[in-house]
Order: structure tokens, then C-alpha cells, then sequence
């Protein structure tokens, strides 16, 4: 299976490194301007304060604080940059992994190894992990070194409960990928499902946050429980949040891996 996990890590390498430098520059822009920022932060804070609700909304924005680089990069970041980074490197790795590999008749050449379908299943699997890993440490860890850099303050516990609320968020999102991937034999229907989950979620949360009378919708979307905010600033992680990416990951990996193992791949 190490085999299998290294194979596939070096033919993603591209794509991990790509998302990482992104990652790594995104952040690097935020906190080389944020000491300019903060001199001015009550005049920022006021001017997105007064931003109206709906837009605040729009963008998870909860609760403005510019003078910390926590609240600078909740909003900067987190709050759109960051996640769609994360969705589309998650969905594409997935689609690729099992479905395109399908598609492409590569699978067919793998399973007439002798190699059970449990480890082609989990050595993706794992290589994906490792890759969100790698992306992780690169676009969120990597705040530690540039605000020493920078000679900016930090709050340590902070970033690791941002670092852990994203990992797990990510981690959410591949594994339901995965999922559809070994369902389907085109990465293009992957890609769509997960992709249209994902639109749908944002959708439903930002329709609860809009509709007092709707509220309860922000419990189906994955985005509600990534409550980056409240990681970033108050260093703290809802109860909630761990049961439900925890539960889609388990529940979504046992799916396709039984889907994986049963299905009918021609060889």
C-alpha cells in the first residue's frame, strides 16, 4: 500500500504544490500588510462594520476586529479564500483518484494486479490526507513563521484551533468525494455531485442567516460548522463541529469503500 500512496502523491505533486505556494502567498500578503492595517484598525473595523448586514452575512462574518491578525485573516482569509482553496483541491483529488482513474481504463490495469481494492481504496485515500496535510501546514501553519517575520503577535492557541477546524472541514469534504467517486466511473459526475453538495450547503447557511424563520437550514451545511471566527478569535471549537465532520468522515469512508469493493469494474 506504500507503494500506492507514493505513486499517487507524485503524480498529484503538481497540484500540491500549486495550492500550497498559493496558500503560502495568499498568507504572506495578508501579513506583510497587516502592520499598516492594524495602525489604522478602529477605521477599517467601523468601515466593514457598517458594510451592510446581508453582505457580512454573505461572507460568514460574524464579528470585526482589525487590530489582531486573528480578526484580519478571519475575514481576509478564512472567510472565503481559504475554503474554496481547500474544496476544489479535495474534489479534484478525489475525482481523479478512484472515478477518472475509471474513466481513463487505469483502473482496470491496477486491479488486474494482485492487490486488493482495500488497498487501492486506502492508499489514495491516504495519499490525499497526506496531500491536505502538506496544504494545511502551507496555508494555515504557515502564519507562525511570517508573523515572527513580520514581527507581528500571534496568538498560538488560536492557530491551532483554526489549523484543526480546517483540517477537519477538508478532511470532511474529501471523504464525502471520495465517496461519490467510487461510486461513479466519470470524474466529471464527482466533481459535480461534491462540487453541487458544496453550493448547496453554502446556499442553505447563507439563506439561515438571512431568514430568522429559516434558521434551522444552517444545520445541514458543513459551512455553519466551520466557524472560523470563533476559532481564529475566541480559540475555541464548537462540540458540534467535531461530531459532524468526524461523523461524515466515517460514515462517508465506510460508504465507498464497501461501494469500491463491490462494484463491478471490468478487467
Amino acid at each position: 500500500m506504500l507503494a500506492i500512496i507514493w505513486r499517487t502523491i507524485k503524480d498529484r505533486k503538481v497540484s500540491m504544490i500549486v495550492y500550497s505556494l498559493f496558500g503560502i502567498v495568499f498568507l504572506w500578503m495578508f501579513v506583510a500588510m497587516f502592520p499598516s492595517i492594524q495602525s489604522q484598525s478602529q477605521a477599517f473595523t467601523e468601515m466593514i462594520a457598517n458594510y451592510p448586514e446581508g453582505f457580512l452575512k454573505a461572507f460568514g462574518i460574524s464579528e470585526v476586529d482589525m487590530s489582531t491578525i486573528e480578526g484580519f485573516l478571519s475575514i481576509e482569509q478564512f472567510s472565503i479564500v481559504w475554503p474554496i482553496m481547500a474544496i476544489f483541491l479535495m474534489v479534484s483529488f478525489a475525482g481523479i483518484s478512484l472515478s477518472g482513474a475509471i474513466e481513463k481504463g487505469t483502473m482496470e490495469i491496477v486491479l488486474a494486479k494482485p492487490v486488493s481494492r482495500l488497498k487501492i481504496f486506502f492508499g489514495r485515500y491516504v495519499a490525499g490526507l497526506v496531500i491536505l496535510i502538506v496544504f494545511t501546514i502551507c496555508s494555515i501553519l504557515a502564519i507562525i513563521p511570517l508573523c515572527k517575520l513580520y514581527d507581528v503577535d500571534y496568538e498560538l492557541g488560536n492557530i491551532i484551533s483554526i489549523t484543526i477546524l480546517g483540517f477537519l472541514f477538508a478532511w470532511a469534504i474529501f471523504s464525502m468525494a471520495m465517496m461519490f467517486s467510487a461510486i461513479f466511473s466519470e470524474k466529471s459526475k464527482t466533481y459535480m455531485t461534491a462540487g453541487g453538495i458544496m453550493v448547496i450547503m453554502y446556499v442553505l447557511n447563507l439563506i439561515a442567516s438571512l431568514k430568522d424563520n429559516l434558521a434551522d437550514l444552517k444545520y445541514a451545511s458543513f459551512f455553519y460548522y466551520f466557524d472560523y471566527t470563533k476559532a481564529l478569535m475566541d480559540n475555541s471549537i464548537d462540540g458540534l463541529s467535531y461530531w459532524v465532520f468526524g461523523g461524515t468522515i466515517v460514515i462517508c469512508t465506510i460508504i465507498g469503500v464497501v461501494w469500491f469493493w463491490k462494484r463491478d469494474i471490468a478487467v
